[in-house]
């Protein structure tokens, strides 16, 4: 004869397996996608940072200016506060640029009319429209300067609209960030409400309140663990092959920053978990016995 009660337990604990991996896997899945929205919105913060800081200016002389003054000015304004680094850039490599853009010797045509100029990189805080055209004045002050050249439309329209599209990022981040806590809270409050009438079975018998939540925290406690484990692993990977096809956006040169985030994503993982388990269990520790069947 079969024995029904064995093979009932062994489906019960199949079950019980089952649903745990469920929750384990939906949690992960759910730090996984929050985790992706941090590393995004601060690597999209961090390349228009870098994109405002990769503007340079260029010192244009007159072509009668002689070199070693162009390289002793270069010397003197490499000091000022609002400059990161400074170069010069010989009148042979302009030349040479200038024959490339023009696809032509026009030397052979016109006498050459390039110098010598310096190629300034300017300091992050100094990288706004006011402060570069500030700049731009006091280096055409020195009777040498024929004029200073930059992209000022791109600054402009970096400079306008910074803030604007960092505000846009964290907005949506926030939001789907916001829709994934409630997914994943929803999904424990699921698998407690299918034991509430063990809830007040314990309670039946005597179970103090916190006695009846301490297993469903401790719960909630390994299931974040191992959910913000396996997120870390997805993440790390995703940074990876993202790392492989665009360096110029996912640096790993901000690997402390990178492992905030990642511890951070364990840590809500753990605390999260906890937290909606330990508020779930005591609504069923309060619920009055008519409403355990609705």
């Amino acid at each position: 004869m079969a024995n029904y009660p064995d093979t009932l337990d062994k489906i019960t604990k199949a079950r019980l397996r089952l649903s745990t991996f469920g929750s384990i896997f939906s949690i992960a899945l759910t730090m996984f996608f929050i985790g992706t929205l941090c590393f995004f919105a601060f690597f999209s913060t961090q390349y228009l940072k870098n994109l405002s800081q990769k503007i340079e200016m260029e010192v244009l002389f007159y072509s009668d200016i002689k070199e070693a003054d162009i390289i002793a000015l270069e010397q003197s304004i490499k000091l000022k506060p609002y400059i990161s680094a400074s170069r010069v850039s010989s009148k042979e490599e302009n030349t040479e640029n200038a024959k490339k853009i023009i696809g032509s010797n026009y030397t052979d045509i016109i006498p050459n009319p390039l110098n010598a100029s310096i190629i300034i990189s300017v300091a992050p805080a100094y990288a706004n429209t006011d402060s570069l055209a500030k700049i731009s004045r006091e280096l055409k002050k020195n009777e040498i300067v024929q004029d200073v050249d930059y992209p000022d439309y791109i600054v402009k329209t970096v400079s306008n609209n910074f803030r604007k599209i960092q505000w846009i990022i964290l907005g949506v981040c926030a939001v789907f960030v916001l829709i994934s806590m409630l997914l994943i809270a929803n999904c424990i409050r699921l698998n407690i409400y299918a034991k509430r009438f063990n809830i007040k079975s314990m309670l039946l018998v005597g179970a103090t309140p916190k006695f009846v939540r301490a297993p469903f925290v401790a719960k909630g406690f390994v299931q974040g663990i191992w959910g913000g484990i396996i997120a870390i692993l997805l993440l790390a990977t995703m940074l990876y092959f993202g790392n492989q096809h665009m360096p110029e956006f996912i640096d790993f040169s901000q690997m402390l920053y990178i492992a905030i985030i990642l511890g951070g994503v364990l840590i809500f993982s753990i605390l999260f978990t906890m937290l909606i388990s330990s508020f779930s269990v005591r609504r069923y520790v309060r619920i009055k016995d008519e409403r355990l069947y609705l």
